[in-house]
């Protein structure tokens, strides 16, 4: 279903009371549709074995992460994970902006959600605006599929399908 040549990308979110939720989408830039293929919630787990469910999923892909968020994603690079360099903005100005761009691609159909990420159909379901703001808190998976959408343009596709590159140099054996 996932093509070679989309750009991916993940993103993990730490809550106050221990969860962490990650999410990974992968961005067809042919047709600007972003996909959510997978999520996972880690609550009250320690970074070893959250560090171990990021990487099972591609520890090559670049994995964003806000600034509060810095002790865990020094913790993930260390354990060999591909966390940004630089943390997404997560000042109330661009959380507000940053959801209702992901409101809008859910309505125009340019976010896809795979129905097998129940934990995500339901946690959006449940996600629901506090008076004039976005909700801040007790949503992990939407904060860092906030995270990923605002991270997108550093995304890495898998293959650049006709620029293979060889894991050998051409020689003539003889």
């Amino acid at each position: 279903m996932l093509e070679p040549t989309w750009k991916r990308i993940g993103a993990f979110h730490a809550e106050d009371n221990g969860a962490i939720g990650a999410v990974w989408m992968a961005h067809d830039e042919t047709t600007s549709v972003v996909h959510i293929y997978d999520v996972a919630v880690f609550a009250r787990e320690v970074p070893v074995i959250i560090a171990e469910g990021i990487a099972a999923r591609g520890r090559h892909y670049p994995v964003a992460w806000a600034k509060k968020d810095k002790a865990f994603a020094k913790q993930f690079l260390d354990a060999g994970i591909n966390t940004l360099p630089e943390p997404c903005m997560d000042d109330p100005a661009m959380i507000e902006a940053v959801s209702r761009q992901v409101e809008q691609m859910l309505r125009t159909s340019r976010l896809r959600v795979d129905k097998r990420v129940v934990e995500w159909l339901r946690e959006y379901k449940d996600f629901f605006r506090d008076g004039a703001s976005v909700p801040q808190k007790g949503f992990p998976l939407m904060a860092a599929t906030r995270h990923a959408i605002e991270m997108i343009p550093y995304a890495r596709a898998e293959s650049l399908g006709h620029m293979k590159r060889k894991n050998y140099p051409e020689l003539a054996v003889y």
